[in-house]
């Protein structure tokens, strides 16, 4: 017993980073208290686009830009470029780890067992840059669109123009608002993604949701309104209604 743990911390500690240190993960697990700087965690699912790779000793190093920090992970040797979106779980980190192969420090690096092309990553690409021509302007007007006829204010709610009217004191609230959804994209991070136009403006209103929605109908959303909402990959929306409620009339 006492040979296997010092097997294990050696394979860990060891900054050539060998194909033996994949095959130990799951002991490194169990003797998790003898391990330093390997830690356990539930499963969970990091973002990002590469925006730095490194190969050594068998392994593809890439860093990864999750829109709010720069993370690294590692995997076997893999076809893995910058300017990819990819995804990997998170359940392996190794805190201060040393390559002596490349002579570099990692404050944080994730062990995983394979770089995903996943397609949530690349989903949310294609909300925004099919819907619009920057990521930052999904809630602009197109300058050719005009108001949908016959939407009117729904009862006890707001429409399109009195939201943006109001977007400060509405910020954090529950709102209702009628629409007619113009553009809808299921399951992307989880979500449902639809637009609705009302007769109050040019402008459409973004929403996030668990309902699905069919293009051209007439829908009540009730959801809680954000501002400059940032879902990383540089893609703001300055205004988005959030897990609302779907209704359609």
């Amino acid at each position: 017993m006492f040979c296997r743990i010092g097997i294990v911390f050696l394979l860990f500690a060891c900054s050539s980073f060998t194909l033996c240190n994949m095959v130990m993960i799951g002991s490194a697990h169990a003797v998790q208290g003898n391990t330093e700087g390997v830690e356990q965690n539930g499963s969970a699912k990091i973002y990002g686009k590469v925006t730095e790779v490194l190969e050594s000793a068998g392994y593809t190093y890439a860093e990864v830009d999750t829109g709010s920090e720069k993370v690294w992970a590692a995997t076997a040797t893999t076809t893995t470029k910058v300017g990819d979106m990819i995804a990997f779980t998170t359940e392996m980190p190794m805190r201060d780890f040393h390559s002596k192969s490349m002579n570099r420090d990692f404050p944080l690096l994730y062990f995983v067992s394979e770089f995903i092309a996943d397609q949530s990553v690349q989903s949310v690409q294609s909300v925004t840059s099919a819907e619009q021509r920057s990521p930052h302007s999904m809630s602009k007007k197109d300058a050719t669109a005009a108001p949908i006829t016959g939407i009117d204010k729904v009862k006890n709610g707001n429409t399109i123009a009195e939201v943006y009217a109001d977007q400060e004191k509405l910020d954090g609230q529950v709102i209702r608002v009628r629409g007619q959804v113009t553009k809808y994209t299921a399951n992307v991070m989880g979500k449902n993604w639809l637009h609705i136009k009302d007769s109050s403006t040019q402008e459409d209103l973004t929403i996030t949701s668990n309902d699905a929605a069919t293009l051209d109908s007439v829908v009540v959303i009730e959801g809680k309104l954000a501002l400059d909402k940032d879902f990383g990959y540089g893609y703001v929306y300055p205004l988005i209604v959030q897990d609302a409620s779907v209704t359609t009339e």
